[in-house]
């Protein structure tokens, strides 16, 4: 029986423990400052299968809470959001430690313990990487495309305790042709941990091996030339997953969606005489979600008006809606605003509350 998603991350949070003190302790025994340096980053591995856990734990979560309408959906966005951040602070450490590295060199007492508690942690992430990318057997659709990095950020399906960590890419076979990613942006957030974490062991590897085998007189300054390198391979890794998860959590409109082909598509359905305060947004990676005020005659039953604005949002990938109605009146055909607001109150400013502020008065 395959292991769920918490359990293997359990797993490899038991294994990351475990190679932290192990490195740490032979990093300060033998003076290897790059066996230090990655032990830390092991920890800050550690922190972000902690966050990752606690966020899938929340997402799965059939608790309700009044204070949260939406959910936990924005959990495993928000999870990915901090360890992108952490990964950016683990580059800018890495970075400012390799300049110090190239002012004054470490000497290491025992480079060949260095190479065998490297080649260990390496292995131990290999282990991880098979734990996370564990391939999904699903089925293949027609006019497959090969995945890019811009497939990543995109929408995917909404993951369950029992949805691989990773999966292959595909094309849904919809006629409106939106592609989608599986897998969550947590999850990549975590490969992209590991990955960095075998590559500061191979680093690691790489540095005790030129130490103990060769006489070069710059050997010591192999070191933080390989964490440099280490660092832009991160970095630039990282600050994709960071600035997508934040464009989610801002409220920007999808980059598969074009919010004037929406607008395009609602004012051709028969009956709709103007559009306004139309906002679309990602709820999750697999979630995406518009509101819409819709000015429409009297003369119309607004039911089918309604249903084919919906057909026209799930056209564009848009599968949950708010649509208000807006009736015609006299005198009201030239305004593009609501018709419907809040009643005059003292606690109301309609030009910083309402969503319709009212029109500007003409001197």
């Amino acid at each position: 029986m395959a292991l769920s998603r918490s359990a293997r991350i359990t797993l490899l949070l038991v294994i990351d423990v475990f190679f932290f003190f192990v490195e740490l302790i032979v990093g300060y025994a033998v003076g290897s400052l790059a066996l230090v340096a990655d032990s830390f980053h092991m920890l800050n591995d550690v922190i972000s299968l902690i966050v990752a856990l606690y966020a899938i734990k929340m997402t799965a979560s059939s608790a309700t809470d009044s204070r949260y309408s939406y959910g936990w959906h924005r959990a495993e966005i928000l999870a990915a959001l901090i360890n992108g951040v952490f990964l950016l602070a683990l580059c800018f450490s890495i970075f400012l430690e390799a300049i110090e590295r190239f002012v004054s060199t470490p000497e290491i007492s025992s480079p060949k313990l260095v190479v065998v508690v490297g080649s260990f942690g390496l292995a131990s992430n290999i282990i991880g990487l098979f734990l996370i990318h564990d391939h999904a057997h699903s089925h293949t659709h027609s006019h497959a495309k090969t995945p890019t990095l811009a497939d990543d950020l995109l929408p995917g399906p909404l993951s369950t305790e029992q949805t691989p960590l990773l999966q292959e890419h595909h094309e849904t076979g919809h006629g409106h042709g939106h592609s989608r990613s599986d897998g969550s942006m947590n999850m990549r957030a975590l490969v992209l941990h590991v990955i960095g974490d075998a590559l500061g062991n191979i680093g690691v590897i790489s540095t005790g091996l030129v130490i103990w085998l060769t006489q070069w007189s710059f050997k010591y300054y192999f070191d933080p030339v390989i964490s440099l390198v280490i660092t832009a391979i991160i970095f630039s890794s990282a600050l994709p997953l960071v600035r997508s998860a934040s464009f989610i959590l801002l409220q920007g409109v999808p980059p598969t969606i074009s919010l004037d082909s929406v607008r395009d598509s609602i004012l051709k359905v028969d009956g709709v005489h103007s559009v306004h305060e139309l906002h679309i947004w990602q709820l999750s990676e697999s979630k995406v979600i518009a509101s819409v005020h819709v000015r429409t005659s009297r003369n119309h039953d607004f039911m089918p008006i309604a249903v084919k604005i919906r057909e026209a949002l799930h056209h564009h990938g848009i599968h949950s809606g708010t649509i208000q109605p807006e009736y015609l009146c006299p005198g009201t055909e030239g305004e593009a605003l609501c018709l419907v607001l809040c009643p005059p109150d003292q606690a109301c400013d309609p030009k910083e509350n309402a969503c319709c502020p009212p029109l500007p008065v003409v001197v």
